[in-house]
């Protein structure tokens, strides 16, 4: 049995609202079951704590699910953000492209290190991506990927797939929040302390799979750019789903959010 999994804390924005709703049709379609939370709490029995974690403490709700047992029944949880959204009338099933053998799939940023190699957006960059790496490699005894140039690979956590035996595991293994937070805090801009570099961490302890990137296809504003016509980075090619990372996405309307991401 498989699950589709989105939540939200705060304010649900007209944006986000329309990405759920195209996404619990989408579950539907492929027979998947799917849960939607609006602000969750988090389980009071759950090895780890979700609290004081900063800017993005409401981010790591994304592990919600591996420490509730009630999700224990399904075979795989698919989790994504509310800003990645299926195209038009999407049919082909996620859950058959990941392999049961395999505990975690995600998708890569490929394009990353060479974007973050030419610009410096709000310190995320080669040289801290090189320090977020050393960081990890030393305090969770981990060997990090890197490209064929030697610069860190990058891996999305706006879609991710966890089998039953990686939520078992990672409830076992993985290290708390706070100190994470707290290490990156003291060597690199906030960005590494979210949930996606908190992932990334970990997948070396994981037999995981690199999933294709057309479910994970993004679109954003070109970096170090600003104005009315800020110009477009378009990495989507055949995508079945858009992650839509453009400023003021969170305000589109319905129609709006379907006509980018089916453009």
């Amino acid at each position: 049995m498989n699950l589709i999994y989105q939540f939200y804390e705060g304010k649900l924005t007209s944006g986000n609202s329309a990405g759920v709703q195209m996404m619990g049709e989408y579950a539907d379609r492929i027979g998947a079951e799917y849960i939607f939370e609006r602000n969750p709490v988090w389980p009071k029995d759950a090895k780890l704590t979700k609290d004081n974690l900063g800017r993005y403490n409401p981010h790591y709700g994304a592990f919600k699910f591996i420490f509730d047992k009630s999700y224990d029944k399904y075979d795989n949880i698919m989790f994504c953000d509310c800003d990645v959204v299926p195209v038009d009338g999407l049919t082909e099933n996620v859950f058959d492209e990941f392999d049961p053998k395999k505990e975690i799939g995600i998708c890569e940023e490929y394009m990353m290190p060479e974007i973050r190699s030419k610009y410096n957006i709000g310190g995320i960059n080669t040289n801290n991506d090189d320090k977020y790496t050393q960081l990890c490699e030393l305090y969770y005894n981990v060997k990090m990927p890197r490209d064929d140039k030697g610069r860190p690979r990058v891996f999305n956590s706006g879609m991710v797939i966890y089998s039953r035996k990686a939520r078992q595991k990672a409830r076992k293994i993985f290290p708390s929040f706070n100190e994470y937070v707290n290490l990156m805090a003291q060597y690199l801009p906030v960005f590494y302390q979210g949930d996606q570099n908190y992932l990334n961490a970990m997948l070396p302890k994981f037999d995981w799979q690199l999933m294709d990137y057309k479910w994970n296809s993004q679109i954003f504003y070109t970096p170090e750019t600003k104005g009315d016509n800020r110009p477009i980075s378009d990495y989507r090619n055949n995508p079945n789903f858009v992650h839509v990372q453009l400023g003021g996405a969170d305000d589109y309307s319905f129609e709006k959010l379907k006509e980018v991401v089916n453009s």
